[in-house]
């Protein structure tokens, strides 16, 4: 089997600034050796001075409709980016680098670029942080919606989804000039130097959306 440490695939870095291909080349996500690491530190950073508790409850007050946008606008709201939370998912659907943007992604990049701070790693480590809650969160939200109306307590919900049923169940490694997927059974929050740099922050938002979820 694969290792979770083997690199990642690497992509363009030769782009247009504030492009949906610069953002893929100056985050950590799918970046390799020091680049990565310096730019997972920066992730980190702005995780620390969020504080779980306060995103559960603020998610439990946002609570309603797409929950893509419940967890953005809280999240973004903890970390002092005055941003659109639509502009975070339109331009999330874009962020593989196996998708082609679209006009739309584009602009919503910008957008974000603009309201982050222009393009630097730390703008790009700001958005990823959004992007990369977006959707696997709101994923582990609904995979975990029937078990909380059957009953169950949105901790143990979401414990249970992230064991059997994980939003995010592969990830992309580089083996021998080739691009494999490597499940994530057993590492909803994947391993070692890669490690999502918040799944505290990710349980949080994510039991506290439950938590106000209608029996």
């Amino acid at each position: 089997m694969t290792s979770l440490a083997a690199p990642v695939p690497p992509v363009p870095t030769d782009v247009p600034p504030a492009s949906i291909a610069w953002l893929r080349a100056s985050v950590a996500r799918f970046s390799n050796g020091a680049d990565h690491d310096r730019r997972r530190a920066l992730a980190v950073d702005l995780l620390a001075e969020v504080e779980p508790e306060v995103l559960r409850r603020k998610a439990f007050d946002a609570a309603g409709g797409d929950p893509r946008l419940v967890v953005v606008g809280v999240l973004a709201g903890e970390l002092g980016l005055p941003v659109a939370a639509s502009d975070v998912v339109t331009a999330a659907a874009a962020y593989h680098p196996h998708v082609p943007p679209s006009a739309d992604a584009e602009a919503a990049l910008g957008r974000l670029v603009a309201a982050c701070g222009g393009p630097t790693e730390l703008t790009a480590a700001r958005i990823g942080l959004l992007i990369q809650a977006c959707e696997a969160t709101a994923g582990l939200i609904r995979n975990a919606v029937p078990l909380v109306r059957a009953g169950k307590p949105p901790e143990e919900a979401v414990a249970e989804v992230l064991r059997a049923d994980p939003p995010v169940s592969h990830t992309r490694r580089r083996v021998r000039g080739e691009d494999v997927l490597v499940p994530l059974a057993g590492t909803p929050f994947g391993a070692g130097p890669r490690e999502c740099p918040g799944p505290a922050h990710a349980i949080a938002l994510a039991t506290g959306v439950l938590a106000a979820t209608p029996g």
